[in-house]
């Protein structure tokens, strides 16, 4: 277990670290002065200073943060401070964390790919339990399903679970001709699926699995937003999320597991929580990347500048809500392992 915590705490400051390098980067780019890149929270255990900038690191490693000028409220004039910045500036300096995340899930997505394979939409396999109800033939190539494009055998599945109907729309290639279909859904279990297996390429190469680590991206990228969008509606429980006490538990049973295949798993979790903690830092949230882009839109729109203190307030009533869910899911998390 303590195996499992060392390497959770060493991926998750990973991902912090190239998160904050991604606002640092772009926010030097711009030519705002950068103060401080800090690894950690709390106290400073030390600190090295290369040009303007000082390099700390703090005692808490449960975040990062980089200190600009005139974060909030820069001296009118100066081209230095980030909030003098022009707003399409702004929002890239905001927005180059959470893609940088999602940029490091992507690497990892191709590292799993090419030693893995990927998996296509062509059919390769009917079950006999399907085969007299299904609409489908081996070879046939999906390549839409009620109308949105698909890449691999996960967007199919994805585009499988949020349909509300019991028949799906497919536009297949079959024998080289694009053919609709009207394909019926199967139940199996309270899960339900098109009753196929689809294709793989075992093999893939370099850019085969770049290019199919894209739709793997995607397709993570699509599945947090709708299950934000689940929890907003009322479609899914918070009890359904997990924190780092869970994150240690899943790594430390795969680290348990004996499977040769123990690292590629280990690195799927963690391309998921890159690409996940992206996303998350991109919601239009007060207290996250997003909820600051939101604040550059909105004095976009209405041509000045909201007051700091105002900003300050709510970020502050926000931030303080999402420490409150994250205790919420970490007492969870115990939970669930002690039950």
């Amino acid at each position: 277990m303590v195996f499992s915590i060392i390497l959770t705490l060493l991926a998750l400051s990973f991902m912090v670290i190239v998160h904050e390098l991604g606002h640092m980067l772009v926010a030097k780019r711009f030519g705002v002065l950068v103060h401080e890149f800090s690894v950690g929270m709390g106290p400073k255990l030390f600190s090295v200073k290369r040009g303007e900038t000082a390099y700390s690191l703090r005692l808490l490693p449960i975040g990062g943060f980089v200190q600009m000028e005139g974060e909030q409220d820069g001296k009118p004039g100066d081209p230095r401070a980030f909030s003098n910045l022009k707003w399409w500036k702004r929002l890239m300096v905001l927005a180059a964390g959470a893609i940088i995340n999602v940029f490091v899930g992507w690497i990892l997505f191709v590292i799993i790919n090419m030693n893995t394979g990927v998996i296509t939409t062509v059919v390769a396999y009917i079950p006999d339990q399907y085969a007299q109800e299904t609409v489908f033939h081996m070879g046939d190539e999906i390549l839409r399903v009620d109308g949105k494009r698909v890449h691999t055998g996960n967007d199919v599945n994805l585009s499988v679970g949020l349909s509300d109907g019991d028949i799906l729309d497919v536009l297949v290639r079959r024998n080289g001709v694009k053919t609709a279909l009207r394909a019926p859904l199967h139940d199996d279990g309270g899960r339900r699926l098109l009753g196929i297996r689809f294709n793989g390429i075992a093999s893939p190469g370099i850019f085969t699995s770049m290019r199919y680590s894209v739709y793997d991206t995607v397709y993570m990228v699509k599945a947090v937003v709708w299950a934000v969008r689940d929890l907003i509606v009322g479609r899914q429980s918070v009890d359904t999320l997990s924190g780092p006490v869970e994150i240690v538990a899943v790594v430390d049973d795969v680290s348990h597991s004996g499977s040769e295949d123990t690292w590629l798993i280990l690195l799927t979790i963690f391309a998921l929580i890159a690409v996940n903690l992206g996303v998350f830092n991109l919601l239009p949230v007060p207290g996250l990347d997003g909820g600051q882009m939101l604040f550059v839109i909105i004095e976009k729109i209405i041509g000045r500048k909201i007051k700091p203190e105002v900003i300050g307030a709510i970020n502050m009533a926000f931030f303080s809500l999402l420490i409150v869910l994250a205790l919420f899911v970490t007492f969870g998390d115990i939970k669930g392992l002690i039950t």
